[in-house]
């Protein structure tokens, strides 16, 4: 969550959207399998600049129990922006 407390430049910019890029392509990306998507988000600190936007992971908490409810990749990806950062919303039918 420290993303939205930093300063915006060009490099915490980027880390913002690297790791929302890769958020949405590991929840959303159909042509992902069920054990390479869980694998990706068991080991979600390795993804670009996770640690800059959630250094803690009970941030990450509930999508991770939403997926484990689901087991397949979400239905709808809403992005928005708060505080001049990019966040995503997902959603499972």
């Amino acid at each position: 969550m420290q993303a939205f407390f930093a300063k915006q430049t060009t490099a915490t910019q980027k880390l913002n959207q690297s790791f929302e890029q890769w958020l949405t392509d590991t929840l959303a990306n159909p042509k992902l399998d069920e054990s390479e998507r869980k694998q990706r988000l068991t080991n979600w600190k390795l993804a670009p600049g996770a640690q800059f936007c959630h250094p803690r992971e009970e941030h990450l908490l509930p999508l991770h129990v939403c997926y484990g409810a689901a087991q397949r990749p979400c239905e709808n990806v809403y992005e928005l922006e708060i505080s001049g950062k990019k966040a995503s919303m997902y959603l499972w039918q």
